[in-house]
Order: structure tokens, then C-alpha cells, then sequence
């Protein structure tokens, strides 16, 4: 076959698109300075650096801030618990004697209302009598812790009416009495266990609004 014929059959082929599609170019990937590759997709840079920064900033002072409240709380919530172990501790003391001044009183009342009135010799008047300052005594012995000082500083004029300096009951809150005391002296006592008590609730109310109130 001649170089023309051959020529011709390409040149037909060609014509009908049988032509063999060249292959496509390949990307040569990039290099650095140091002939390492690059991937562009990776090394994109963020579109807004200064948006990223300001999250950044924004948070550790909102974390610090919530920190801190919690912080507070817990210390308020110690200082609560303090409050309240005092106020408690205070008014059991109080209940306790407000109790021991109702046995007082009814020791007396059991001499003052009797009809016909005892003999001041009178064995079972001498055993209320005796009764009465079996108790007394008790509760001169009593410590009365005061409630915590914010507390006490709203009570402390009624505190102070009532107890001395070293915690213990003042002993004309609860008056002597003797074996050959007479009626009179008795209902004077009386009253004045009764002045105590009303005083004694008193203290015990305030103390507690002061501690709902703290």
C-alpha cells in the first residue's frame, strides 16, 4: 500500500470521528520553598480571623463572671447555715426554760388558787415551794449562748433584759421565794414568772424574724 493510500484511509477515518480524544492535562500540585506540597483546601485562610478572636474574648469573661456567682452563692449559703445553727441553738436554750417557767408557775398558781387558802405551814404548800426553787435553781445554772452577732445586734435590748453577761438568766426574771413566804409574795412571783415567759417568746419570735430577715 502506497504512503498515499495510507494517508488517505487516515485522513477518512479522521472524517468519520474516529480521532482519539487526547487525554487531559494533569494539575501539577504546587510546591513550597522547601519542595513540599501544598494543599489549597487546607491552607485557605479563614475569611474573618477577627470574628474567631472575638468569640474567644467573649467567652472567658462570661465563664469568670458565672464562676463568681457561683462562688457568691456558696458563701452566702455558709453564712445561712451559720445564721441558723446559732438561732437554733439559741432558742432551744430558751424553750427549754420557757418550759421549766411553766412548771414554776403552775407550782404557784396551785398555792395562789387553792380555796381555802394553805396554812403557810401547810406540808403540801411547802412542797410546791420547795418544787419552785428546785427549778429556780436549774435555771440559774443555764448558759444562754446568744444568737450570732447580726442577729443579736436586732434582739440585744431584750437579750440584755433578761440575761446577764455571762449567759445566764438574771435572777430577778425568776424571783426567790422561801418555805414561810406569804400569799402575797407568792402571787407577786406569779406575775413576774409571768412578765418572763411573755418576754421569753418575745425573744424567741424576734430572733427568728431576724433570721428570715437576714
Amino acid at each position: 500500500m502506497s504512503i498515499s493510500n495510507i494517508q488517505g484511509q487516515t485522513g477518512a477515518q479522521t472524517a468519520y470521528g474516529l480521532t482519539q480524544t487526547p487525554a487531559p492535562a494533569q494539575t501539577t500540585p504546587a510546591y513550597d520553598a522547601a519542595g513540599h506540597g501544598s494543599n489549597s483546601a487546607a491552607s485557605t485562610p479563614d475569611p474573618n480571623p477577627q470574628q474567631a478572636s472575638d468569640q474567644i474574648r467573649i467567652s472567658s469573661p462570661v465563664t469568670l463572671k458565672n464562676l463568681d456567682t457561683v462562688k457568691a452563692i456558696e458563701q452566702l449559703h455558709n453564712k445561712m447555715n451559720t445564721l441558723i445553727k446559732g438561732v437554733r441553738q439559741t432558742n432551744e436554750v430558751i424553750n427549754n426554760a420557757s418550759e421549766q417557767i411553766t412548771h414554776m408557775s403552775t407550782a404557784l398558781e396551785n398555792i395562789v388558787k387553792n380555796f381555802p387558802p394553805f396554812p403557810v405551814d401547810s406540808k403540801d404548800r411547802q412542797e410546791l415551794l420547795m418544787t419552785y426553787a428546785s427549778i429556780r435553781q436549774e435555771i440559774l445554772k443555764m448558759s444562754f449562748p446568744p444568737p450570732p452577732a447580726p442577729i443579736y445586734e436586732k434582739v440585744q435590748s431584750t437579750w440584755d433584759s433578761l440575761f446577764a453577761q455571762n449567759g445566764q438568766m438574771l435572777a430577778s426574771a425568776v424571783p426567790a421565794l422561801e418555805n414561810s413566804s406569804p400569799d402575797t409574795q407568792v402571787h407577786e412571783a406569779a406575775q413576774q414568772l409571768q412578765t418572763t415567759s411573755n418576754t421569753l417568746s418575745s425573744l424567741s419570735s424576734a430572733t427568728t424574724q431576724a433570721l428570715v430577715q437576714a
